[in-house]
């Protein structure tokens, strides 16, 4: 008997996945292994009709280790689980990298590290599983920024974008109010290799950031690739609401599908705030576990409905 199409279903998987890590600029290469996770639905089958993928890229409240399972934790990652999608991430940063160059793993900041891992992470399990090759993207959080920058840039078919609370603006968000004791400066100031002044602090470049700053990128403001949304709260101390609001508005008027939801109060937790919905649209059961979703996580899965043909 061939069991083989049972083999992942309900499971998540680790995996290694090599990375080039050398500065765009440089002509050679630097590769170190990153660490992804795929997360799959009870009814993978390898052999009959492929899965639908959400990558998921995650905020610096965590990373993608064998230790550290954090996305896994999460009710909308469960949720899209439950519901028939796999979900992947990679921490976008590989632990050697980081070693070498004194760079917080938890902040990857949407570089072209980050970049470069989740098309790395993407192809692998593309490759291996049986899936669609068109994606849906999210990001919370610092993962807003990782997964601009990878719709913005990657050649990969993507359906559509959304976020929670996203950082998107690498000088007014990361540089000049960077959470964890400035952790996310230092790994802007590495990536981007910028100067530093006689006190042996960063100085901003937007130049060096490589185009790499969705609220300064010409292709988001005018022409956003795919369909976009966020969820946000108002009060949110961690990423500045306005920056998100200011961005949509600059999307809006380029005439492309975006959308933005806000809460008045909810912190950085937009999938916190508001009430349990008391008839989600989706399957509630995650391997045998009752979800919860609130306002946020039953809106965003009916966001990936609306797009899933």
């Amino acid at each position: 008997m061939n069991n083989k199409k049972n083999e992942y279903a309900g499971k998540t998987i680790y995996f290694k996945v090599p990375v080039d890590c050398a500065h765009p600029h440089d002509d050679k290469s630097e590769v170190y292994e990153d660490t992804g996770l795929i997360m799959f639905p009870d009814d993978y089958s390898e052999n009959g009709e492929a899965t639908r993928l959400v990558i998921y890229c995650h905020g610096a409240g965590g990373s993608i280790q064998t230790n550290d399972p954090f996305i896994e934790t999460t009710t909308l990652a469960r949720y899209f689980v439950a519901n028939g999608y796999a979900v992947m991430d990679v921490n976008g940063l590989p632990a050697e990298y980081c070693e070498k160059y004194g760079v917080d793993s938890r902040n990857n900041i949407g570089s072209y590290v980050a970049i470069r891992a989740l098309e790395a992470g993407y192809r692998y399990c593309i490759d291996k599983f049986n899936l669609k090759k068109e994606i849906f993207v999210f990001g919370g959080s610092m993962g807003g920024i990782s997964s601009s920058n990878f719709v913005l840039t990657t050649d990969i078919p993507i359906i559509a974008h959304f976020a929670y609370c996203p950082v998107l603006d690498t000088y007014n968000q990361i540089f000049l109010h960077p959470w964890t004791n400035g952790l996310p400066k230092t790994a802007l100031g590495v990536f981007y290799r910028f100067d530093k002044d006689k006190n042996g602090e960063y100085i901003y470049d937007e130049k060096k950031v490589l185009n790499l700053n969705p609220a300064r990128n010409k292709k988001a403001l005018e022409s956003y690739p795919v369909p976009l949304k966020f969820w946000q709260c108002l009060d949110d101390e961690i990423v500045a609401c306005d920056v998100t609001q200011r961005y949509v508005e600059q999307i809006k008027q380029s005439g492309r599908i975006v959308e933005f939801t806000t809460f008045e109060k909810g912190g950085h937790q937009p999938q916190d705030a508001g009430e349990v919905v008391e008839n989600p649209s989706g399957n509630t059961i995650f391997r045998g576990e009752k979800l919860k979703p609130k306002t946020a996580d039953e809106e965003a899965f009916l966001w990936i409905k609306r797009f899933d043909f």
